[in-house]
């Protein structure tokens, strides 16, 4: 980096970062909102933002053999720019004692993360990462190589595609499962039930963090104002939650009409006996989409090896692919 053309700052507050020039629209606020440990920007002499990353080293994701520390807000507005303030936080974490760097992730995966690295040609839609295609360059070059792999995925045809369902149907009625959108005027008790079946289905997952019960309504919450409750169902076992599938509209479309839901998040609790209540959660979903006026579904951000890219992956075709990034800090 041309240091008599840019300047690296560390430590930046919110508030110092208000008096950057970031056309990027970076909310400051993000920086004690998602706990980063420190932040980096590199500006030009009329505090023009060249480019920024946030870093972790605590509460980071678990990796067996590894200390995590992650890199996320990462922007640049050109790659010299970015390259600089990326070992600057490579540095940063080797000297917290970190033995490996993800990136980008905003502290943990219940958070922003992954770079879009195949954009293909439909446009971004709601609650997607969005970044320039050079920006995972950025990383490669500073010894970054992709650590896992995502996909979303687009059915443009819900009316006549949707996952098979054989008898599936029929095991849940006999079980006594019950599935009916999230109850809006009591939101409080579904919320709780979807966080517990959310913990014990993920636990497992790659890089799970642990999430707070109040930070996780903290989230949803949120979503739920302006969202239909039949896009948002809970299935039931004996009146305790059993599953749920979350599926809002893309409200990034710029169409008069909304024609496309995203299928965000679904969930069931890790007991054979509800082996299959995903089909069916998604079958009935679809079908409250259809009658709703919805033509299409976008599977979102799914990683490749999970269980909800195999159900999609039965009627809807490819559409994005998105890596995170890992670079020892060892060697």
């Amino acid at each position: 980096m041309d240091e008599n053309r840019h300047r690296l700052l560390e430590e930046v507050s919110s508030g110092d970062y208000a008096k950057i020039n970031d056309p990027t629209g970076f909310d400051p606020g993000l920086l004690s909102d998602e706990a980063a440990d420190q932040h980096f920007v590199a500006i030009d002499s009329n505090m023009a933002l060249r480019a920024r990353c946030s870093v972790w080293w605590r509460d980071t994701p678990p990796l067996s053999g590894e200390r995590i520390g992650t890199i996320g807000h990462y922007a640049a507005a050109d790659p010299q720019a970015g390259r600089a303030v990326i070992r600057r936080a490579l540095a940063r974490l080797r000297s917290q004692g970190c033995s490996m760097a993800l990136g980008p992730m905003n502290g943990n995966t219940w958070r922003s993360y992954r770079f879009v690295v195949e954009r293909g040609t439909a446009k971004p839609f709601f609650l997607e990462p969005e970044n320039p295609i050079s920006w995972p360059e950025h990383f490669t070059a500073c010894g970054f190589a992709p650590l896992s792999w995502y996909v979303s995925e687009i059915n443009f045809d819900i009316a006549n595609r949707q996952p098979e369902l054989g008898s599936l149907r029929q095991k849940m009625q006999r079980l006594g499962v019950q599935i009916a959108p999230i109850n809006l005027d009591d939101p409080a008790h579904d919320l709780n039930g979807i966080y517990d079946v959310v913990c014990a289905s993920f636990r497992d997952s790659f890089l799970y963090t642990p999430l707070d019960r109040e930070y996780f309504r903290a989230i949803y919450e949120p979503l739920l104002q302006n969202i239909d409750p039949r896009l948002m169902l809970v299935a039931k076992h004996d009146e305790h939650v059993v599953g749920f599938v979350f599926s809002p509209p893309d409200y990034l479309q710029q169409a008069k009409k909304i024609d496309t839901i995203v299928i965000k998040t679904f969930a069931i609790l890790p007991d054979k006996s509800y082996s299959g209540l995903g089909r069916v959660l998604i079958v009935d979903m679809l079908q409250n989409a259809l009658n709703m006026g919805y033509t299409t579904a976008i599977s979102a951000l799914m990683h490749t090896d999970n269980r909800s890219q195999k159900i999609s992956s039965d009627c809807a075709g490819p559409m994005r692919r998105y890596a995170l990034f890992a670079r020892s800090l060892t060697s």
